[in-house]
């Protein structure tokens, strides 16, 4: 077999997502949307695509994104990819191997820009040994190495009797305190963004601005929804933004109020996601990030993982991060900088 690599046009953009949307290891960083976001968010993006040398045909790729972190270096990105047949060991290798090809060729070695790594991180729960000849772990995985998603293929009831007793409960007392969900307009940003401020400040994460979210929205439309839980007054509970791709529903950021908790507003606005998600025909919902384990009441996420296991489903972990280093001196800058 043999493959060759080029880029990706924005005329193949439906065959490329079509192909990812099959893909074990691929998701929506893997979409031209999300590319756009990105170079809004002042992120490079190279659009490599394999293909067949007998066919022509499509068959994997990546979209890699270039961050510039200083004026001298940037690195390379690879989220929820690269794409490649992983079922397939010969198709794996020799897909591979194109691929590492071209994606040295995206590699700044002069003496005005230097590229301090590449790192990988596709959306499966191993990579074979021989493709990490010359990868070392990163320090930090981008993306959640642990998850918990909600199969959506059944119905309602076997849903809800999958969940935690205290779940449902939570859920029913929503309802009987006229909690209300529905899908919001964009021009109601705003009450998401209020939410988010409590939360971060509640729970001492980093608060992104309101323009990011801004910037999301403009670029990535068509895939998500924001949805707002609001008690039977109109006050604001809880809030999501999810994003739709394939077969998954993920919610991407939530936030919740600090007052009237007692109502149960973030119990609602998930079951009201999911049950929207499975109309559309979804197969999934993921809650996007949990702990590796329930057990470890340290962790940062212990009490957010303990929420979303309520929700029943399955703990998904996946490969993490690796990078191949190019500039160690610098790499070792980056990881000071961004990454401890």
């Amino acid at each position: 077999m043999s493959y060759y690599c080029t880029h990706i046009t924005k005329e193949m953009e439906k065959d490329w997502e079509d192909l990812v949307k099959k893909s074990t290891a691929g998701g929506f960083h893997q979409t031209f949307s999300w590319a756009k976001f990105k170079q809004w968010d002042n992120w490079d993006s190279y659009k490599i695509g394999i293909f067949d040398t007998k066919s022509n045909k499509l068959c994997g790729g990546c979209i890699a994104y270039s961050f510039e972190c200083t004026k001298e270096t940037n690195f390379i990105y690879i989220p929820e990819g690269p794409i490649l047949n992983y079922e397939n060991e010969d198709e794996l290798f020799w897909q591979w191997r194109s691929l590492e090809t071209a994606i040295h060729s995206i590699i700044e070695i002069s003496a005005k820009m230097r590229t301090t790594h590449l790192r990988m991180e596709p959306r499966v729960e191993s990579i074979p040994s021989w493709m990490l000849l010359g990868w070392k772990k990163s320090p930090l995985n981008l993306q959640p190495r642990h998850t918990r998603v909600i199969e959506l293929a059944t119905s309602e009831e076997e849903i809800l009797a999958a969940m935690k007793q205290k779940c449902r409960y939570n859920i029913r007392l929503a309802e009987k305190k006229n909690v209300r969900v529905y899908k919001a307009s964009w021009s109601e940003l705003p009450k998401f963004y209020k939410l988010y401020e409590d939360t971060a400040k509640r729970d001492g994460f980093d608060c992104k601005q309101i323009r990011f979210f801004e910037g999301l929205i403009q670029s990535m439309k068509s895939e998500l929804e924001l949805y707002i839980a609001e008690s039977a007054e109109g006050i604001p509970l809880a809030s999501a933004l999810v994003v739709n791709f394939g077969d998954r529903a993920t919610y991407l950021y939530g936030a919740s109020s600090n007052e009237n908790r007692n109502l149960m507003g973030p119990y609602a606005l998930h079951w009201h996601i999911m049950k929207v998600a499975k109309m559309n025909g979804y197969k999934e919902y993921d809650l996007w990030g949990v702990a590796p384990s329930l057990t470890d009441e340290a962790h940062d996420w212990h009490g957010l993982s303990v929420f979303k296991a309520g929700f029943g489903g399955k703990h998904l972990s996946f490969s993490g991060a690796y990078d191949y280093v190019l500039q160690p001196e610098e790499y070792k800058n980056f990881v000071e900088k961004y990454e401890k």
